[in-house]
């Protein structure tokens, strides 16, 4: 009986402490999650490699939506520099619909990017989902996989 009370009582303290870490990481987190947002907008019309992979850590992976993968900061930037100059992006937007705290290192965000493509006289409108899990390394939160589907 003494142990079951004892448990009751602690629970709300482990609890609430469980929560404290969670939202601390996200809050940490969240600064570089959407800077890297904001610049993917930007930098995904102007077609800047360097932009789009400076959020990646040096072992980040990157899986597009046809399966391809990409793996190493060296990779990704390679990967977003061979855009063939046929294909314009006009515009794009990225939305962040959750995110999540796995441990104090580590959030996972999931979310839907949006795309108006032009490939020679074609315009064509892209949407799809993705998933990106953000590490805590030092002082900087940085990809190390992010999943396009």
């Amino acid at each position: 009986m003494k142990s079951r009370m004892l448990i009751l009582a602690v629970a709300p303290l482990l609890l609430s402490a469980t929560a404290s870490w969670q939202k601390q990481a996200l809050a940490s987190a969240a600064p570089s999650i959407d800077k890297a947002n904001g610049e993917w907008t930007r930098a995904i019309v102007t077609g800047d490699a360097d932009v789009l992979s400076a959020p990646y850590a040096e072992h980040g992976i990157f899986v597009g939506s046809d399966g391809s993968v990409s793996i190493g900061k060296a990779a990704v930037r390679a990967m977003y520099a061979s855009r063939p100059a046929t294909v314009k992006v006009l515009k794009a937007s990225i939305r962040s619909d959750g995110r999540a705290a796995h441990d104090p290192d580590d959030v996972y965000e999931w979310g839907t990017a949006s795309m108006t493509v032009r490939r020679g006289e074609t315009i064509k409108q892209a949407s799809g989902r993705y998933l990106t899990v953000w590490h805590h390394e030092g002082a900087a939160w940085l990809i190390t996989r992010n999943i396009a589907f």
